[in-house]
């Protein structure tokens, strides 16, 4: 049954059957054969045509009340467990943070605790903290995350700044009074609700306004984007230097500037207890000691 439960829990989720085939990774008759088993064994209709989405009935809804978060606790008491008894902490990570110094603040924690065994799996931050939710990973490493929900414990570990890749990495001056449209994340992503609040700011304290004239599913094609004269993106500063901008390129904005917040989310008993105690732990020291910017900056040099 609790394929069936993880079935019903990504249809209310996400509204719509092939969004929740995509999240589960199975076909959408998968699916459908998931929900209709689950109906049978409960003898009640669980979910109704709404246009072109599909919501849950009355009945579906208080059962995943229930039901969905005792099916959380079981999955993360299994993982867990596994994670004990084998040694290995699955994790999953923001694509742009693997994608620029992520592999070389988790390669400082490995070398330091060898005995940490990782299982690192990318995702879009809210996926990521989505299946720590479920109970199929330890814990996520992700960026922007606004709300975790009250079941998920988060620390912010810092704050990532974001700068500006100029269109075709000509010369760029931003003054008060600036109005720049600028290729970045979609609006409806962790980052990217994050962003929005900080822009207004940005807007009203130092006079520089940025607007989103597009959005893009992946701050690594906003950079190659911007690189090749596009717009000018609003990415990371960390993932815009790993992937080879130059540095002296990249317009900063003022001070205080932008940040995006990188998190650290999981379950309060999971963190309490190793492997992901232990895991969080050297983490703040790896970030500590180096920090990201320097970090990536240091490490393209020795490469």
């Amino acid at each position: 049954m609790i394929d069936q439960i993880e079935a019903l829990a990504a249809l209310a989720e996400h509204g719509t059957m092939r969004r929740a085939a995509t999240r589960l990774r199975i076909s959408q008759s998968a699916v459908t054969k998931r929900l209709d088993a689950l109906e049978a064994q409960l003898g009640a209709r669980l979910r109704e045509r709404d246009g072109r989405r599909v919501r849950l009935t009355p009945v579906a809804e208080r059962f995943l009340s229930r039901a969905g978060p005792a099916l959380a606790e079981l999955r993360q008491a299994v993982v867990g467990e596994r994670s004990t008894s084998s040694g290995w902490l699955v994790l999953g990570v923001s694509e742009s943070i693997l994608a620029s110094w992520g592999p070389r603040v988790l390669a400082d924690v490995r070398d330091r605790r060898p005995e940490l065994r990782l299982r690192l799996n990318a995702h879009r931050s809210p996926v990521a903290v989505d299946l720590v939710r479920s109970g199929e990973y330890t814990l996520a490493l992700v960026a922007g995350i606004d709300e975790a929900g009250s079941e998920l414990a988060r620390e912010t570990l810092f704050e990532e700044t974001m700068a500006i890749v100029p269109s075709g990495l000509e010369k760029l001056a931003l003054r008060r009074g600036s109005e720049l449209p600028v290729l970045s994340i979609e609006p409806g992503s962790a980052t990217g609700r994050a962003l929005r609040v900080r822009l207004s700011r940005l807007a009203r304290e130092r006079g520089i306004r940025l607007e989103v004239a597009a959005t893009i599913q992946s701050y690594t094609a906003v950079v190659q984007l911007a690189r090749a004269g596009f717009g000018h993106g609003l990415v990371p500063r960390t993932l815009a230097i790993a992937l080879g901008v130059p540095a002296s390129t990249l317009v900063e904005l003022p001070k205080p500037g932008l940040h995006r917040p990188i998190q650290l989310v999981g379950r309060a008993a999971a963190l309490s207890r190793e492997p992901a105690a232990g895991f969080a732990d050297e983490l703040r020291q790896a970030l500590a000691r180096a920090g990201p910017v320097e970090y990536v900056e240091s490490a393209r040099r020795r490469l």
